[in-house]
């Protein structure tokens, strides 16, 4: 009897020891362990598509941007809103159990009146950890929609166009998007002039008569995406078109030099739910784009949805070779649809390996990988639960009582890779530990997939949303969030941030720097922010973000877009700006930078700005003897002698 006691006694211990050890594996993923992915190597097979090449087309440049008009004074159909995407929940989490587990992150704010000047600043010199702001300006401040006043923010907002902002730049350079206009600079943004995406291109308005009456199925309708590919010298600018009952597409536009962004030449792809054989005869809607790019590809992904009703179809991913695009051919590329999943993230960072994440659960993440050479596969890992949360859940009260985070959800928006490390960020609600609406970060190991770290960009007394993420050369990472309300105050604002070898590469909390604030709010923020790195100063950022300002009471409300260039003092550029040119840099990789030098004299003159420097290697540069701008040739030959030939 004692025997069979002592054996049950042992299968008892066993059994627990057991559940305990599924717990600790299951329920506890904040300790690094290779346990905690279950791993899918099976191949995903993926399919073969063309798009012809079109262009190139030459728009015009206006000198301020194109005004608002709400959908009834445009004469358009009312823009599709995307569905909410809802994350399933883990049955087994209690909210009371889901808690921060590091320290608040601070806004660390400048007076306003500084942030007024586009100009560098502090003028004295700093210390080399100083968090800096090189360049801060407002591209184009836009009147924000008739009715969206303090008071605004039901589910239904009162402004029903964002205005999410992206950037791309290119030495002197930029482009920058908002979703109503497009902004070029040609002085490293310190002045703007702006093009009309509704009549941009042939066959996409159908606004009024004063512009373009043809129109690509129901026109455009707002999301824009701006990525520059600095290794092939690319401006690639993705547009989405609105569906007109049936369908729509999404525009990729290719600048394949400075001289044909500044005057606004592009050639184009359009790409429909056709392009990837996707049918339906309640039609099909693609919405929400993505774009990044590895070593020699340019990825871009799509949600799918059928128009009416609106059913999720999942999602598209597809990836281009960049030397198509540099050719300016018609292309073939390979695309995987994602039945299962949407609101994919790329990877801002990648090299061999092109990596994306996605939801499953509010504790389990998908990661993709996508090698240059290889197949796709996936891993599943299992996180500690975070607030998931669909449209409406989010809840930041702002001065007013307006709910600037009515629209939000918990899509992911931010991703990158960098050291071996993989990153996601995205958008959470208040919640058991959380007072106010916070940000998750997840960090993976990249050799294997396994969590490396979770934790949260929060505040008990404001929110935070809409991150946005890039890794610079040194694989340290920048960005920009929202920041601001929380129980009947405040109103939001954009800070940036860095995470680096100054810091130790501490997310969270974050070490920030406020950029805009502003003194409105209204029920949608928008759905995503983006920041880049400044080519040729690959260790500074460049970022997005804007706030809602009204100078007087009775002053229009309109919204502050800031394009701001941050780094560190170390990496701040020089007092006055070299271009190097040297005939013997054959890589095709050229943005003006001593490593990376043009490889014409013509190239090196296009790209300087009064008072640059061009520092030329010596050699024999058959180029013509007459240059355009001689004004901006006086210091050249400072390195060696050099021979303007005949062509």
């Amino acid at each position: 009897m004692g025997g069979k006691r002592n054996k049950m006694q042992q299968a008892l211990v066993f059994v627990l020891s057991l559940c305990c050890l599924l717990v600790i594996l299951f329920r506890a993923p904040q300790h690094p362990s290779s346990f905690n992915v279950q791993s899918r190597q099976g191949q995903i097979v993926t399919q073969q598509g063309t798009v012809r090449v079109q262009g190139p087309v030459r728009g015009p440049l206006v000198k301020s941007p194109p005004a608002t008009r709400s959908e009834r004074e445009r004469g358009e159909p009312e823009e599709r809103e995307h569905p909410s995407i809802k994350t399933p929940i883990d049955p087994t989490v209690r909210t009371e159990d889901i808690r921060p587990t590091n320290p608040e992150t601070v806004v660390r704010l400048i007076p306003e009146h500084l942030l007024e000047s586009p100009q560098r600043r502090p003028a004295a010199p700093q210390a080399p950890g100083s968090f800096t702001l090189f360049r801060n300006s407002a591209p184009g401040d836009m009147p924000a929609l008739p009715g969206a006043t303090p008071g605004c923010g039901a589910i239904s907002p009162c402004d029903h166009s964002p205005y999410e902002p992206s950037v791309g730049v290119n030495g002197r350079t930029v482009f920058y998007t908002t979703n109503n206009y497009a902004a070029v600079s040609g002085d490293r943004g310190q002045n703007f002039t702006y093009i009309n995406p509704f009549d941009n291109f042939p066959a996409n308005s159908i606004r009024d008569d004063l512009e373009a009456t043809n129109n690509a199925n129901g026109g455009f309708a707002g999301d824009q995406y701006v990525y520059y590919v600095r290794t092939h010298g690319l401006m690639c600018w993705l547009l989405q078109y609105r569906d007109d009952g049936a369908t729509n597409r999404q525009r990729l536009a290719i600048a394949r030099s400075q001289a044909d962004v500044l005057n606004n030449t592009w050639l184009f792809y359009d790409f429909s739910p056709a392009t990837f054989n996707l049918t339906d005869t309640r039609g099909i809607w693609l919405d929400f784009p993505d774009m990044a790019v590895s070593d020699n590809f340019l990825y871009l992904t799509t949600n799918v949805f059928t128009i009416s009703p609106q059913v999720s179809r999942g999602s598209v991913i597809w990836r281009i070779p960049l030397t198509q695009l540099v050719q300016g051919v018609n292309l073939n590329f390979g695309f995987f649809n994602d039945t299962t999943h949407q609101s994919l993230r790329l990877t801002h960072g990648a090299h061999d390996t092109m990596y994306w994440g996605t939801h499953n659960t509010n504790t389990q993440m998908r990661v993709y990988r996508w090698p240059e050479n290889g197949a796709i596969a996936f891993d599943d890992v299992i996180h500690s639960a975070y607030n998931a949360s669909a449209r409406g859940s989010h809840i930041a009260t702002c001065a007013g009582g307006t709910n600037y985070l009515s629209f939000d959800d918990d899509r992911i928006l931010a991703a990158w890779v960098a050291n071996g490390v993989i990153g996601f960020m995205w958008d959470a609600a208040q919640g058991g530990g959380f007072a106010r609406p916070y940000v998750e970060v997840l960090r993976f190991d990249e050799s294997n997939h396994s969590l490396l770290t979770q934790g949260q960009i929060f505040s008990g007394a404001i929110a935070f949303a809409y991150p946005s993420a890039h890794p610079n050369d040194r694989g340290h990472l920048g960005g920009t969030i929202a920041f601001g309300c929380g129980g009947g105050s405040g109103n939001p604002g954009v800070a940036a941030w860095i995470a680096d070898d100054f810091n130790n590469n501490m997310i969270t909390p974050l070490e920030t720097l406020g950029v805009a604030s502003g003194n409105r709010a209204e029920g949608r923020w928008g759905d995503y922010f983006t920041t880049r790195i400044y080519s040729p100063y690959v260790n500074t950022w460049v970022g997005t973000g804007f706030a809602l300002d009204t100078p007087t009471p009775s002053s229009p409300i309109t919204r502050d877009h800031r394009f701001v260039w941050f780094g560190r003092e170390r990496d701040a550029p020089p007092p006055t700006n070299v271009i190097f040119v040297s005939q013997f840099n054959t890589t095709g990789y050229e943005d003006g930078s001593l490593l990376h030098p043009y490889n014409t004299v013509g190239e090196g003159h296009f790209a300087a700005m009064p008072g640059d420097v061009i520092s030329i290697a010596p050699a024999n540069y058959n180029e013509p003897q007459t240059l355009s701008r001689p004004s901006r040739i006086e210091r050249l030959g400072a390195t060696g002698t050099v021979k303007i030939g005949q062509p």
